[in-house]
């Protein structure tokens, strides 16, 4: 059964037209339409094996003893129309109201449904009986059906139910609504004042209609946020109409590249076969060139033979002549004999002559320096003899020179002492000039290693977040370009780099540096896949190297060394058979054997018999050395090792742990080596200047020594003036000195007249001895040059024959070429055909191509990319995607303007809500006055007075009364100003239940709700309260036409039956154990 719809008017609007309605019938006696209970029927539920109650549209008073079961009715009208076991306060659950017993009860409730508001009479007719049948077992405690007028079970879900009774306005869960004997009892003593505010509200429906305007005011706050959400997604729409606009500009081009496709796959096919045909043109261009290099080849070794006939026969002409002209030298060897001993005669008489000479004067000097030595002393004897005391000086003099002498000789001890000192310092700066230049350069050796090393962590510390960054610029980008490249062979593959993996850490560095940019390098299987790649690394700056290989897997096991010798390709895990292959046939790592020292490398590699390890080639160690290798002997080398990265597949981390703690050493060493050498720096300038200090001590003590020693000269000086005696001997020495200065001098005339001589004999004979030297000079000048010239011919005899062999190997290679060359064209003569069968296959006839195949090829590769990128963003035909797109553009439209409209439906929403949520306030202010006026109303018909006191802010209502006993004392207590109206709590239990009354019936007067029931209301009130109190209800029923009351009293009638008035009294049942 589909949900019923929910009526569209408020609580509010329907209790307006009932009330309206039901004043309208009630001056027109009419019976009410809706919601009036006509029938209770209740089979083995509590006390009752089974009972039928039939009630009338007014007033119904259902009376009997105390244990007949009237409660039972009133429970039976509550569990029927949906209530809950608790509601009633009689059971804690339903299973407790089956008759004992019995394992099912049921209660069926008749509920009139017609007039204008009845609920979908179309479905449910009039009555409507709503059944339920309570079990006592199962996992189902308890079942509806839903019977229309006609008896027809429409409905079985509870639903249903509830639809019915909001429709109706019955709320059995409401005590103001249904009032239980337990309920009624403690009513005003235990309900609190907000709960009673809360019962007004929902039995006066103000409850249901703040439900609805909260969820209006939810219901727009969601409308907001829902459009603050799509003015979120709106850009998000337009770009995807865009995208979709975008899609169908890019269909529309994809339908004209498919046909520029087909041409440009049609101009490939025949630019291949041009290119082929080409292939072949050029390859017997090249042949022709090389007959006529190889025509040219046998011209030269002809030409080169007949030269090394004619210089042979050149060359022993020359070396004739030069034995002629060297003959010519014997009878002038002889005529130089007496020229060279006669000057040699003469140099040595010269050489005589000079030696006197500087003996001549040196005894001139001795004796010039003698004479005015002489001189000298004759003045200071004349001047000292003027005026002077002669004994005293003497005496004077002696002391002086003693003194003098002393102190010479302490002088000479200091500067000994000084000398000495010198040395040691010489010594010492010079040890530490040299510790000074070997710690400073270990400092700067270990700077260097730590720049290198700080660099090659760098390089590490980039590649933890681009591995691919070790292997050079640009390789990530080749990798992913390469992917979306077509290939004829198989793809490229690469970096090798990238398929090795160390086994052990031990071999990182020498195996690095062994393969080094082998690891970067990317293999094809062509030379076009080459040319292609070669395209593509220019595009993205990759300058790997490109291999052109074979992917044949060939077996190496057999040239592999013994197994004790760990290889190269032992060390590795290749992952990649064709890289494996390639590395064994460009690195022959599979005969490389690695040891750890230099020292073990030496004695591996002439371990078999003095020889190389069987298929060994060569021996490398890890710190550095290649010890070893065919073609090079035994000779060691030292090897630069490259700077450490990840291309190995090494843990990074460890790397760049490891060279973390190598950058510290080195640091640390350069610290120390900087501080050692600043030390020797420091003493050794500490020397320089001792040793300065020194050598001005001993400077000072040099020169003391030489002022000390004239000193003691001119004193001695004096000690040998004698008398005037003295100067006659010395005037006679002068003379003397002089007469023999003037014999010197005739002597020196005479030796250099003999001088001169001997010079001009000399150059007589030289000059002779020079003409047969420049005879003879060039006589082996002569046989020089012609013996040169045979050398030369020689020379030149060896080049030719040099060249006859370059020209015989150049004619084998012009040989070998043209035999490629033949296979050349073979192959390029089946490619021609291959592609020219090919082409006819894609293209009949033959088409003119515009562009070079590569370029047609990269031309097909952007439009057939361009046609996938299509394809792939949308697999749709285009009309699809038209259709798409006016979707997508239609959607964003509507979505704008759906936007505009809700924008305008909440604003107008959230007037209305402001101006309902007013007049609900309205509603609520006047229901809580009509209460009020018609609880003290009624009070007054009993002769109390009292009022409600309604705190709308704390939502709460306290109900005040004063009884007619209080009335005496009211007048003394005003006038005291002590005077206060009771709480309902104070009451007597006559005073109460009258007070409930009232305050029932005053609520009564504004709820819509069409029945209304009371479980003995009358228990506790006096014969006049019951009077006043049934007389008041009677009366207000007969007021509302659409309203149906219950009344259950054990009391004896005071009230009449009419024809509005229906009296029903139950008997007791029979029963072994019931319940009441």
């Amino acid at each position: 059964m589909d949900a019923p719809p929910r009526d569209a008017r408020t609580g509010v609007t329907r209790l307006r037209e009932r009330t309206t309605a039901a004043a309208a019938a009630a001056a027109a006696g009419a019976a009410p339409a809706i919601g009036i209970v006509e029938r209770i029927e209740v089979v083995d539920f509590m006390c009752h094996e089974r009972a039928v109650v039939s009630l009338c549209p007014k007033v119904n008073f259902i009376t009997g003893q105390n244990g007949s079961g009237k409660s039972a009715i009133l429970t039976a009208l509550t569990i029927a129309l949906g209530g809950k076991a608790t509601t009633t306060n009689r059971a804690p659950n339903l299973r407790e109201f089956i008759r004992e017993g019995q394992a099912r009860a049921v209660v069926r409730v008749d509920l009139r449904n017609t007039g204008p508001d009845a609920y979908r009479p179309e479905l449910f007719g009039s009555p409507i009986s709503i059944e339920r049948q309570l079990n006592a077992g199962g996992s189902v405690a308890s079942q509806y059906k839903i019977r229309s007028g006609s008896g027809e079970v429409v409905s079985r879900k509870k639903e249903d139910v509830v639809a019915i009774t909001d429709h109706m306005a019955i709320q059995v869960d409401n005590p103001i609504n249904i009032l239980s004997q337990d309920a009624a009892r403690e009513f005003l003593a235990s309900t609190s004042p907000d709960k009673m505010y809360h019962f007004f509200l929902k039995g006066t429906q103000l409850f249901q209609l703040r439900e609805d305007l909260d969820a209006v005011r939810q219901a727009i706050a969601r409308a907001e946020a829902s459009i603050a959400r799509k003015r979120e997604v709106l850009p998000e729409m337009r770009a995807e109409k865009r995208r979709w606009e975008q899609r169908y500009d890019d269909m529309r081009q994809a339908r004209d590249l498919s046909a520029q496709l087909e041409s440009l796959q049609q101009q490939l096919a025949w630019a291949i076969v041009g290119e082929a045909e080409a292939e072949v043109a050029r390859v017997d261009g090249d042949a022709a060139v090389l007959d006529k290099k190889l025509a040219k080849v046998d011209d030269k070794v002809a030409a080169e033979t007949a030269a090394i006939g004619a210089i042979a026969s050149e060359a022993a002409g020359l070396e004739a002549q030069a034995r002629e002209a060297l003959a010519r030298l014997e009878p002038l060897d002889a005529e130089r004999r007496g020229p060279r001993e006669r000057a040699g005669e003469a140099r040595a008489a010269l050489r005589a002559l000079k030696q006197t000479e500087a003996e001549i004067n040196a005894e001139a000097r001795s004796t010039r320096e003698r004479v005015e030595a002489l001189r000298r002393d004759l003045d200071a004897e004349r001047a000292r003899l003027v005026g002077s005391d002669g004994a005293g000086a003497k005496e004077r003099a002696r002391a002086r020179i003693a003194e003098l002498d002393e102190a010479v000789a302490e002088h000479e001890a200091e500067i000994a002492t000084l000398q000495a000192q010198q040395k040691k310092l010489e010594a010492r700066t010079h040890e530490l000039s040299r510790d000074h230049a070997q710690r400073a350069a270990a400092a700067d050796r270990a700077r260097a290693q730590a720049e290198r090393t700080a660099a090659a962590l760098a390089d590490m510390t980039r590649q933890t977040s681009d591995q691919l960054s070790a292997f050079g610029r640009g390789v990530r980008e080749a990798l992913a370009l390469i992917a979306r490249e077509p290939w004829r062979g198989m793809p490229p593959v690469g970096p090798i780099g990238k398929f090795i993996r160390l086994r052990d850490p031990r071999w990182s560095r020498i195996i690095e540096t062994t393969l080094d940019k082998v690891l970067n390098a990317f293999l094809v299987a062509s030379h076009a896949d080459r040319a292609t790649l070669d395209a593509l690394f220019r595009r993205c700056g990759c300058q790997s190297r490109i291999i052109v290989c074979s992917p044949e897997l060939f077996d190496y096991s057999q040239g592999e060394p013994d197994p004790e010798h760990v290889t190269i390709l032992r060390a590795l895990d290749i992952s990649d058979e064709v890289v494996k292959r390639q590395l064994i046939n460009i690195n022959r790592i599979e005969q490389i054997i690695l040891v750890e020292h230099r020292a073990t490398g030496d004695k591996v590699m002439v371990s078999n018999n003095g020889g190389f390890p069987r298929n060994v080639t060569a021996c490398l160690s890890a710190d550095g050395y290649s010890v070893g290798a065919r073609g090079g002997g035994l000779s060691t080398q030292a090897i630069t090792l490259v700077r450490p990265s990840s291309r190995l597949g090494e843990d990074i981390s460890q790397a760049i742990a490891r060279e973390q703690q190598l950058l510290a050493d080195h640091q640390r060493a350069a610290a120390d080596a900087q501080r050692l050498a600043d030390e020797a720096r420091r003493e050794m300038d500490s020397m320089v200047r001792e040793h300065k200090r020194s050598a001005a001590a001993e400077k000072r003590c040099r020169e003391r020594i030489n002022a000390a020693a004239a000193e003691i000269e001119q004193a001695r000086e004096l000690l040998h003036s004698d008398e005037p005696a003295k100067i006659a001997a010395l005037e006679a020495e002068l003379e003397s000195f002089s007469a023999q200065l003037e014999s010197i001098q005739t002597q020196f005339r005479d030796h250099l007249a003999q001088q001169t001589a001997a010079e001009d004999s000399l150059r007589r004979h030289e000059a002779d001895l020079a003409r047969l030297d420049r005879q003879a000079a060039a006589i082996r000048d002569q046989a020089d040059r012609l013996r040169q010239a045979a050398d030369k011919k020689a020379g030149e005899s060896q080049k030719h024959t040099s060249n006859i062999e370059y020209w015989r190997s150049k004619r084998a290679a012009l040989e070998d070429k043209m035999q490629q060359l033949q296979a050349e064209r073979r192959q390029a003569e089946a490619r021609a055909r291959e592609a020219a069968a090919d082409a006819r296959e894609v293209c009949p006839e033959r088409v003119a191509a515009e562009h070079a195949s590569r370029r047609l090829d990269q031309m097909i590769s952007e439009a057939r990319a361009r046609l996938d990128e299509i394809e792939r963003s949308s697999s749709m035909p285009l009309a699809e995607v038209a259709a798409k797109a006016q979707s997508y553009i239609d959607s964003y439209r509507r979505a704008k303007e759906e936007l505009d409209s809700i924008g305008a439906l909440v604003a107008g929403l959230k007037a209305a809500h402001e101006q309902r949520l007013g007049r609900w306030t309205q509603f609520r202010d006047s229901m809580a006055m009509r209460t009020k006026l018609h609880f003290a109303n009624c009070l007054s018909q009993r002769g109390y007075t009292g009022k409600l006191e309604f705190d709308h802010a704390q939502c709460t209502l306290l109900p005040k009364v004063q009884t007619d006993q209080d009335l005496a004392g009211e007048r003394a207590s005003r006038s005291a100003g002590a005077y206060q109206r009771k709480d309902t709590r104070s009451l007597s239990g006559g005073e109460k239940s009258f007070t409930t009354i009232c305050l029932l019936l005053s609520l009564w007067e504004t709820m819509s709700c069409p029945v209304r029931a009371l479980d003995e209301f009358d228990v506790f009130m006096d014969a006049a309260n019951r009077k006043i109190a049934m007389s008041m209800m009677v009366g207000s029923a007969r007021s509302q036409g659409d309203t149906q009351f219950i009344l259950i009293t054990p009391q004896d009638m005071s009230v009449r039956p009419d024809a509005d008035v229906t009296i029903f009294r139950l008997e007791p049942p029979r029963r072994t154990a019931g319940r009441a």
